[in-house]
């Protein structure tokens, strides 16, 4: 099941354990650097120091704000974050249409689809059109798979 994860292959590793693969953790605090080019980061700290997963995903995180159940939509990025040297394995998510403050939340991350390595970018304008390529790529996927009537697999 590593293997398919590490190779992006998140509907073989879906087969494997019976379920989508997901990771599941704390908003924490991260260096607020997402927020000051337009796209926010919910931070989920990830107590395995290892992982298979490295790139961006197309993601849905759920979990509760007190008694209300919710699933967002996202696109995440889940590395080591090289166009900021960072020097540990991190999950960031940026949610579409969401603003609030969700630190100390417990939630679920669920992968729906690799989009891309990790990379890094010479400078925050840069990063920040890749992004914003990368959460149209994310959107565009979610629209075709509500669209499909398939709502199990949005």
């Amino acid at each position: 099941m590593r293997e398919a994860l590490a190779g992006g292959e998140l509907n073989r590793a879906a087969q494997l354990l019976g379920r989508s693969y997901c990771i599941s953790g704390r908003v924490v605090h991260g260096d607020q650097r997402g927020r000051t080019i337009g796209f926010p980061t919910a931070n989920i700290h990830l107590h395995r120091r290892v992982t298979p997963l490295r790139g961006v995903y197309a993601v849905e995180m759920f979990g509760l704000f007190g008694d209300v159940e919710f699933r967002l939509k996202g696109v995440a990025n889940i590395g080591h974050r090289p166009t900021v040297n960072g020097t540990r394995c991190q999950l960031e998510v940026h949610l579409f249409d969401f603003d609030r403050e969700i630190y100390g939340e417990y939630v679920q991350v669920e992968f729906i689809k690799r989009l891309r390595d990790e990379k890094r970018f010479d400078s925050f304008p840069e990063l920040k059109a890749q992004i914003e390529r990368d959460a149209a790529q994310a959107r565009a996927l979610f629209d075709t798979l509500s669209g499909s009537g398939d709502d199990e697999a949005a």
